[in-house]
């Protein structure tokens, strides 16, 4: 299994419009809930390592935090390095120190600076990996496009840090046809999606991503695989539908 977050603080929802937030204290209860239910974990590196080698990956987790947040140096650290757990954080260096794009600047997010992210490269528990250097949707990158992308982003971090990456994330979790090759003749191990997208490919890995809404229920159904079939099942398309106004039902019929 492989998780996927994004920032870990709290955010005012009306500051966070995509909901991308989950708390320090609902990252460290969910956890402590994958703990006791024997998972071990690794990073995305370990991860698939052990994939290829055809290991068995039962109980076995992967956590992602996606963007490179100031916060996954001073609230997720410390919760890594708490639980003695393992995570892999995406970065994109070419956004250092920039406002973060995706809520509202009242929030007063930013992303890592590139002093930041080497010393949180410095902690044993963190895994830093690529995410294009300012988060570039590659959901209709040629082949040459995703390559440039992949190796430009993994050569400034390697040149940055001094230390491999092998890991990549697709921002938005969107890649095209072409671009599981790029990855792998650009020199990563693996690459992550999320969402209903992916499998067990090393360059199409599925994650389950979590957001500020997701509670106990929908973290249990998540982190056994079974959301994705619940929420297309027939009985819930029609919950939904019919719990919409009514408004927008009579403007269809």
């Amino acid at each position: 299994m492989i998780l996927g977050y994004h920032g870990i603080a709290e955010v005012a929802p009306r500051h966070d419009p995509a909901r991308l937030f989950v708390s320090p204290d609902r990252l460290r209860a969910q956890i402590q809930r994958l703990q006791r239910r024997g998972y071990r974990f690794l990073t995305m590196a370990e991860f698939a390592e052990q994939l290829a080698s055809g290991e068995p990956l039962d109980r076995t987790c992967a956590l992602t935090f996606d963007d490179g947040t100031e916060d996954h140096l001073t609230e997720l650290r410390p919760i890594l390095e708490d639980l003695r757990v393992p995570g892999t954080v995406y970065v994109c260096p070419g956004l250092y120190g920039e406002a973060y794009p995706w809520c509202d600047a009242a929030a007063g997010v930013r992303m890592m600076t590139a002093e930041e992210v080497a010393e949180l490269a410095r902690s044993p528990l963190v895994e830093i990996g690529s995410h294009t250097l300012r988060h570039a949707v590659l959901e209709t990158a040629s082949a040459e496009e995703a390559y440039r992308e992949m190796t430009a982003c993994k050569q400034v971090l390697e040149d940055s840090l001094g230390v491999e990456i092998p890991s990549f994330c697709y921002p938005r979790c969107a890649y095209s046809p072409a671009c599981p090759d790029a990855a792998r003749r650009s020199g990563y191990s693996n690459a992550v999606t999320c969402g209903p997208r992916g499998g067990w490919q090393p360059f199409e890995l599925k994650r389950e991503s979590f957001h500020t809404p997701d509670g106990a229920v929908t973290f249990a159904l998540k982190s056994r695989g079974l959301y994705y079939g619940l929420r297309d099942a027939a009985p819930a398309r029609l919950a939904r539908w019919a719990t919409r106004p009514f408004r927008h039902r009579s403007e269809r019929s």
